[in-house]
């Protein structure tokens, strides 16, 4: 039992380090606990508990993905959200091609995650090595997203059609004819068998699950190796890191396209769990939603991450009967958030309680020290 508990907790250690919160066998335990939990809910809550924890899911992944480059290595993207649509779409577009001749949507999802990376390159290898820093990367990254978005609500016409795929403008994806295959969800083919996650399910709530699982215990190795390091001394300075030889702007460059891959992921599972995609994810409001969700928590945080995206998420859905005003009350959230926790509320309670139970084993060793004193005295 001794020798399996360290063999564990030798295997966490890997995902432990000083760049994130819960680095202990508490953690860890707590960590487990909860996923269990998570893996077993949907067996406890009705069906539309269940779809909505899957959407809840994937926008923490989005979020995640903002976090990596935002929060280790110092880049504001204000246009997360246009990397989530691009991968949207094109694996929508690809799926609808070629589900009829494949029977499966393996290659529709490599797309949706490859699409926005490559469109990253591209704009990153632009912005990095013209040297453009903080708000211009930022402003930069925002006004893509709204062309972007801009272009696809012109696509009504019925001239924009990628063979099965129309493009429809506001309407969304769609198929091109009557005849055409709709957008479908995951259909996963393993040679001659197939395994489909219909976004409404339980499979696709497990399916999702463990991405994010994946995603974010990825991440935490990623951000406490030593590249994780170089990411945060080019956070910090980034001129004197380069200074001691390392490249600055192709660390930056590979971390925005993985940072992209991530937030096309789960624009590929936000499609899949909807069959729908739409160019309002484009928009001002849908990329500042994504920091709203990363600064509360806490940006330098994977962990605080995961939690402030789900619980925002979760009162958005609460204040969807009063429209518009969601965004207004979680922009009202960030500015308190702000000016209480500037490193985040998530993660400042998290640091706190960290500390808290740290003192505790050091408290008993006094009060136990001390107690022996007076136990000798009276003697």
């Amino acid at each position: 039992m001794h020798n399996s508990s360290n063999s564990v907790m030798s295997f966490l250690r890997g995902f432990n380090g000083p760049q994130t919160l819960g680095n202990s066998s508490k953690f860890w335990i707590g960590w487990f606990i909860v996923v269990a939990l998570l893996i077993l809910l949907p067996f406890f809550v009705s069906r539309y508990q269940v779809i909505t924890a899957s959407n809840f899911i994937i926008s923490a992944i989005l979020a995640l993905s903002l976090c990596l480059i935002w929060g280790y290595c110092g880049i504001l993207s204000l246009g997360q959200a246009a990397f989530y649509c691009i991968g949207g779409y094109a694996y929508g577009i690809v799926a609808m091609n070629l589900i009829g001749t494949h029977g499966n949507t393996n290659l529709a999802i490599l797309t949706g995650i490859f699409a926005p990376a490559i469109f990253a390159g591209l704009l990153g290898a632009l912005m990095f090595y013209r040297r453009l820093k903080g708000v211009y990367i930022a402003i930069l990254l925002l006004v893509t997203s709204l062309l972007l978005g801009l272009f696809m609500r012109q696509t009504a016409d019925p001239s924009y059609t990628i063979g099965a795929a129309y493009l429809g403008g506001m309407n969304g994806l769609s198929p091109a004819t009557a005849s055409d295959p709709s957008l479908p969800s995951i259909i996963v083919g393993l040679g001659s068998t197939t395994f489909e996650f219909d976004g409404r399910g339980r499979e696709f709530y497990w399916l999702v699950l463990g991405v994010g699982i994946a995603v974010y215990l990825g991440l935490r190795w990623i951000v406490n190796s030593s590249f994780g390091y170089v990411l945060v001394a080019i956070r910090e300075d980034s001129e004197r890191t380069e200074t001691f030889g390392y490249d600055v702007r192709l660390v930056q460059l590979g971390v925005f396209c993985l940072s992209a891959a991530l937030a096309g992921l789960a624009g590929t599972l936000y499609t899949a769990w909807g069959t729908y995609i739409h160019p309002d994810g484009f928009s001002v409001a849908a990329n500042i939603l994504v920091v709203i969700w990363v600064a509360v928590g806490g940006r330098k945080d994977l962990t605080s991450v995961v939690v402030s995206t789900i619980l925002l998420s979760w009162i958005s859905i609460q204040l969807a009967a009063w429209g518009n005003s969601s965004l207004l009350v979680l922009g009202c959230i960030l500015v308190v958030a702000m000016l209480v926790a500037p490193e985040g509320i998530v993660s400042s309670i998290g640091g706190w309680f960290g500390k808290l139970t740290r003192r505790r084993p050091e408290e008993n060793q006094v009060r136990h020290s001390m107690e022996l004193r007076l136990t000798e005295k009276s003697r």
